[in-house]
C-alpha cells in the first residue's frame, strides 16, 4: 500500500501523480475497514478523498492550516497526518476523535463538530495571521450543507479583500439528508450552465499566458460576458474569486487547479467549487448515501425509532401537526412522516436558529410544531428559544435527541446540558421518560400540550422496554416502594436503577421523576420523610433537576432534608469519545456504581 510510506504530510509530495490516485485507494480501503469496525461517518470521507490528497500535497500543511467544516470530511486527513494508529481505534477510549482536535494534533488547527462555523474560525484565524505579519495560506474545507447556515454567509459578508484565504466548497448535492432550500438549487444552476461554463473553459488557457494584471483586467471583463449566459455568480458578488466546478475525484485536475489558487491566492479569497459523489468507492454508501452517511455500532431499535413511528401515527389522525428538522430526517425516523404528509414535514437545513422560530410562526397559528434538534445543537436557537418561543408562550415542542452521554461522538456532541439551559425558561416543561412506553405517551401528552412550549429528551441509547402507566399527565411515578433509601430518578436511568437493585438484592424507594419541570414536589415530600439517605441522578450537568431541587428546598428552609441528599450529576466537563456505557460508569451513572451508594 502507497499508504504505508506515509508518516508525515510532507511524504505525500514525494508522490507521483499516479501514485496519489493509488493512495486514494488505500484511503477509501481505509476508511471502510475502519468504520466497519468502529462506526464513524462513512459516506461524506469517502466523498472527500481526493480533495484531501490534492489539498496536502500542493499545500504545505507544516506551515499552511486546514479548518474543516464538521468533521464528517476529515479521515483521510487524519490518516495522512501521523494518526494512522489512533485511527485504528476511531471514536474509541484510546483513538481518535471523529472529528478534528487540535488537543489530538498539531494538524487540527480548530475543532469541529458543528456545520457552517469553518469560515468564521479561518477568517478569525487570518485576521491573527495578518496581525502578527505572519505568512501562511488558510484552507477551508465545507461541504455543501454548511451553506444551508446563515452563520457561513455572516462570514462570507466579513471576508471581502482577505488575501491567502481559500475555501473548498464539496459539493455532494448531500449534508446528511438531502440539501435542500435555495442553495441546494441554485448550486445546481451553476452546474447546469454549460454555455458559461464552456466559454471559461476555452479562455483558460488564454489566461494563463499572460501576465497576471493584464489577466486579471482581461477575466473581470469575461465574468460580465458568462453573466450574460449563466447570471451572476453568489460568491463573486461577496468579492470572492470563483473557481469551478471541478471534477471532485481528477486528482489531475485537482492538483492542477490548486497549485493556480495556491499562486494568486494573495489577491483575493477564493472559493473553489468541486463536484463530488458521497460514498465514493463504496458501491454501497453510493447507492444510499443519506443511511450510510454514517455507521452506527448501535443495531437495536431507538428512541428516535419509536418517535417517528408515534408521530407519524398521531399525524394521521391530527391535521395540525407538522414536524421540523435541521438535516436530520433520517436520525429522527421521519422519513415515513415526511413521505405520508410531505406538506407538514419542513427540512430546514443546517438551521437550528430558523427551525425554532420558524416554529414559533407556525405555533402562533394554532399549529403544533415538533422541532427535532440534538441536545448538542439545540444550544445553536437558546436566544430564539427563549425571544421568539418562550416570551410568547407558545406551545413548541422540542424533541431533543442524543441527550445525556454523546458515547463516541465525544465532546463535539455532548449532550449534557439542555437541561440547565431550558430549566432557566420560566413556564418551560421538561419530560424525561424512561422507556419506549413512556415516549409514546409523553408525545401523545405533547402534542395535547398547551399551556406552553415543552421539551422531551431521550438519549442515544439502546430503547428500553419497561412497564409503565399510560398516563403522562402523572409527573412521576413511583415504580417501588421500600425502605431507607429513596433513589430518585431522571429517564432512561431507570434501567440502570433497576439493574442495581437487583444485583444489589436491596429495597429502595424508586421514583421515576418523568418531568424534569415542573418536578412533583408532592410525591416527593410525601416519601423524602421516610428514608434516611436520598439519591438523585441525572444524566447532566448540575444546574438541571438538582438545582431545581436544591433551590426549592433553600427557599422552605428544608436543610434537614437537604443533608440526606446525594446529586449524582454529569461533571461538568465535555465528554471525551469512549462508549456511553463507560460514560455513565466514569460519571457514577452505571448499575454497578449506584448499588454502590444503597
Amino acid at each position: 500500500m502507497i499508504l504505508d510510506s506515509i508518516s508525515t504530510p510532507s511524504d505525500i509530495k514525494k508522490l507521483s501523480l499516479a501514485e496519489l490516485e493509488e493512495l486514494c485507494l488505500d484511503l477509501r480501503s481505509e476508511i471502510i475497514r475502519i468504520t466497519s469496525k468502529n462506526g464513524g461517518h462513512l459516506g461524506s470521507n469517502l466523498g472527500a478523498v481526493e480533495i484531501i490528497v490534492a489539498s496536502h500535497y500542493v499545500f504545505d500543511c507544516e506551515v499552511d492550516k486546514f479548518i474543516f467544516d464538521v468533521g464528517h470530511q476529515a479521515y483521510a486527513h487524519k490518516l495522512l497526518t501521523g494518526r494512522r494508529k489512533l485511527m485504528e481505534d476511531l471514536r474509541e477510549e484510546t483513538g481518535a476523535s471523529g472529528f478534528p482536535d487540535p488537543s489530538e494534533s498539531k494538524y487540527d488547527h480548530f475543532i469541529a463538530g458543528h456545520a457552517s462555523t469553518s469560515l468564521s474560525a479561518a477568517l478569525g484565524i487570518a485576521k491573527a495571521r495578518d496581525l502578527e505579519c505572519k505568512n501562511f495560506k488558510i484552507i477551508s474545507i465545507l461541504g455543501d450543507g454548511s451553506l444551508s447556515g446563515g452563520m457561513i454567509y455572516e462570514a462570507i459578508n466579513n471576508a471581502y479583500g482577505e488575501k491567502n484565504f481559500i475555501a473548498i466548497l464539496n459539493d455532494n448535492q448531500m449534508s446528511i439528508s438531502k440539501t435542500v432550500g435555495a442553495m441546494r438549487k441554485y448550486l445546481s444552476k451553476l452546474l447546469a450552465s454549460k454555455k458559461g461554463l464552456l466559454l471559461r473553459k476555452s479562455i483558460s488557457k488564454f489566461l494563463s499566458l499572460l501576465p497576471q494584471k493584464t489577466s486579471q483586467r482581461i477575466e473581470k471583463f469575461i465574468k460580465n460576458i458568462i453573466a450574460s449566459f449563466s447570471g451572476h455568480n453568489i460568491f463573486e458578488e461577496f468579492g470572492f474569486q470563483y473557481v469551478g466546478p471541478i471534477d471532485g475525484h481528477n486528482i489531475k485536475d485537482l492538483v492542477k487547479v490548486f497549485k493556480n489558487v495556491r499562486d494568486v491566492a494573495n489577491y483575493k479569497p477564493i472559493i473553489i467549487h468541486v463536484i463530488t459523489q458521497k460514498g465514493k468507492g463504496y458501491s454501497a454508501a453510493e447507492l444510499d448515501s443519506t443511511n450510510l452517511h454514517g455507521i452506527d455500532n448501535l443495531k437495536t431499535k431507538k428512541y428516535s425509532d419509536v418517535f417517528g413511528s408515534k408521530i407519524a401515527e398521531l399525524a394521521a389522525e391530527d391535521k395540525k401537526i407538522v414536524c421540523i428538522t435541521a438535516a436530520m430526517k433520517n436520525g429522527y425516523g421521519l422519513t415515513k412522516f415526511s413521505e405520508e404528509f410531505p406538506d407538514r414535514f419542513f427540512d430546514v437545513g443546517i438551521a437550528e436558529e430558523h427551525a425554532a422560530t420558524f416554529a414559533a410562526g407556525l405555533a402562533s397559528q394554532g399549529f403544533k410544531p415538533f422541532v427535532c434538534i440534538y441536545s448538542t445543537f439545540l444550544q445553536r436557537c437558546f436566544d430564539q428559544i427563549f425571544h421568539d418561543v418562550v416570551l410568547q408562550n407558545l406551545p413548541v415542542k422540542f424533541i431533543i435527541d442524543k441527550a445525556g452521554f454523546p458515547g463516541k461522538d465525544g465532546k463535539t456532541h455532548s449532550g449534557i446540558y439542555d437541561v440547565a439551559l431550558l430549566q432557566n425558561f420560566p413556564n418551560f416543561a421538561i419530560a424525561a421518560p424512561s422507556s419506549v412506553s413512556e415516549l409514546e405517551s409523553a408525545i401523545k401528552f405533547a402534542n395535547e400540550y398547551d399551556k406552553g412550549p415543552i421539551a422531551i429528551r431521550f438519549p442515544k441509547a439502546k430503547a428500553q422496554y419497561l412497564e409503565c402507566v399510560d398516563d403522562f399527565s402523572m409527573r412521576s411515578r413511583v415504580v417501588m416502594d421500600g425502605t431507607k433509601t429513596l433513589i430518585v430518578s431522571c429517564g432512561d436511568l431507570l434501567t440502570n436503577v433497576l439493574e442495581a437493585v437487583e444485583t444489589s438484592k436491596s429495597s429502595p424507594t424508586v421514583i421515576d421523576a418523568r418531568f424534569v419541570l415542573p418536578f412533583d414536589f408532592d410525591t416527593f415530600y410525601k416519601y423524602s420523610c421516610k428514608h434516611d439517605k436520598i439519591i438523585f441522578l441525572e444524566e447532566g450537568i448540575w444546574g438541571g433537576i438538582s438545582s431545581v431541587i436544591l433551590n426549592e428546598l433553600i427557599s422552605k428552609n428544608q436543610f434537614d432534608l437537604i443533608s440526606k441528599i446525594k446529586f449524582i450529576n454529569a461533571n461538568n466537563e465535555p465528554a471525551r469519545h469512549a462508549s456511553r456505557k463507560m460514560q455513565l460508569r466514569e460519571n457514577g451513572m452505571s448499575a454497578e456504581e449506584i448499588a454502590k451508594l444503597f
